[in-house]
C-alpha cells in the first residue's frame, strides 16, 4: 500500500492522486516508465489530502467551450437610451411630484398670509388693559393728628 497525495477539487467534486507516491511500501515495484506500482494498492492519507477551490482541468475546458458557445449564439440587445436615468428637470416642465411640491408651498404661503391678516386685525381691535389714572377733583385732605 503506497501512500499518495490526494487533490480534491471542491467546485466540481473530482479528485486526483499524485503521480509519484509519497511513501513506498516494501512490495512496491515501480517500472522506469511508470509513476506508481502496479502490484500495490494506492491509498491516500488524510493528512496528505489537499482541497483546491477551482475546477479540475477537464471540467474547466468543458466549461470554457460551453460558455464560448453560449456567448456566440446568445447576445442581449437593448436600447440604452431607454434605461438611462436623468435626475434633472424634464424638458416638458415639472413632473407630478414637482407640481405637488409647488402647490404645497403655495398653500403654506396663503395660510401664513391669512394668519398674519388675522393677527393684525386682532391687534387693532384690542383694548388696553391698563387702567387710566384720573386726576382727583379735589385735593386730598391732610390728616393732622
Amino acid at each position: 500500500m503506497c501512500c499518495h497525495r490526494l487533490y480534491v477539487y471542491t467546485v466540481c467534486g473530482h479528485s486526483v492522486l499524485s503521480e509519484k507516491p509519497l511513501i513506498e511500501c516494501r512490495h512496491a515495484s515501480i517500472e522506469p516508465d511508470e509513476y506508481h506500482s502496479t502490484d500495490c494498492e494506492i491509498i491516500a492519507h488524510p493528512y496528505q489530502s489537499w482541497k483546491i477551490e477551482t475546477l479540475c482541468q477537464p471540467c474547466q475546458l468543458q466549461r470554457d467551450t460551453l460558455m464560448s458557445r453560449i456567448e456566440a449564439t446568445q447576445t442581449v440587445k437593448f436600447d440604452e437610451w431607454r434605461w438611462k436615468v436623468s435626475y434633472g428637470m424634464p424638458a416638458h416642465g415639472k413632473d407630478f411630484w414637482g407640481r405637488r411640491a409647488d402647490e404645497r408651498e403655495q398653500r403654506e404661503l396663503e395660510r401664513e398670509r391669512e394668519e398674519k391678516r388675522k393677527s393684525k386685525a386682532f391687534y387693532l381691535k384690542r383694548r388696553s388693559t391698563r387702567k387710566s389714572v384720573k386726576a382727583p377733583n379735589s385735593p386730598a385732605p391732610h390728616r393732622d393728628g
